[in-house]
């Protein structure tokens, strides 16, 4: 495929970083520019802003010599990711509760629409899509938290963090129903401008999926 017509490092990023965290790019994929510059139609300078900008959101690494490889998947550093959302995202569930009442609902609206497509989903057994929809409310409550540093934060961890959650999602098919469930229970709380219990409940729903994850992990690990 070519990108010669998107000449934006950006473009790419976004391009490399799905298909890392979909695994079409498996851990430990060797990245190598000469070949990623004639496959993507790209010249060598933007390319190496593109791997800079996936080595600064841990989808990449810099070995020796300069190699570049995709990030290993470990139970270590799922843990890590995990240790750090629980909280970060307790807390923007809760920042997204205390908006005023008319943006709230706005952004409820919002929330609705993609858990919806995560039941529709669900119910047809759709795990990818279902991981779309997922991934696309937790982007809403990150970019509506009204808190520019935590929303740096989660923009850290997010990218890591959904090669883990879309890895659960393919292994798991009592994921997604999990997920539905208690990303209703956090709506439902968002709504009612409740930021004690957005918290709390979210708080749990990234525990509950993390000891799931952890678990299947545990026993199955990607091959780096």
């Amino acid at each position: 495929m070519s990108l010669a017509r998107q000449p934006l490092a950006l473009e790419l990023v976004r391009f490399i970083e799905d298909k890392i965290i979909i695994r079409e790019l498996a851990p430990g994929t060797r990245l190598v520019e000469e070949e990623l510059s004639e496959h993507y139609g790209i010249s060598r300078t933007p390319l190496r802003e593109v791997l800079r900008l996936l080595e600064a959101s841990s989808l990449v690494v810099r070995l020796p010599r300069r190699s570049v490889r995709v990030a290993p998947m470990t139970l270590a550093n799922l843990d890590q990711v995990f240790a750090c959302r629980v909280p970060l995202e307790a807390l923007a569930a809760a920042a997204v509760a205390a908006l005023p009442a008319q943006h709230r609902n706005t952004v409820v609206i919002d929330l609705v629409q993609q858990v919806e497509r995560m039941a529709e989903r669900a119910r047809l057994g759709d795990m990818e899509g279902g991981f779309r929809a997922n991934a696309m409310l937790t982007d809403i409550l990150h970019r509506e938290c009204a808190n520019p540093i935590l929303t740096g934060l989660l923009a850290q961890l997010n990218k890591p963090a959904l090669r883990y959650r879309h890895w659960a999602y393919m292994q798991q098919t009592r994921m997604l129903p999990m997920a539905v469930e208690n990303n209703r229970q956090m709506v439902d709380a968002i709504r009612s401008g409740d930021g004690r219990r957005a918290e709390s409940v979210t708080r749990a729903l990234v525990r509950t999926a993390w000891k799931l994850t952890r678990r299947e992990f545990a026993a199955r690990p990607p091959v780096d």
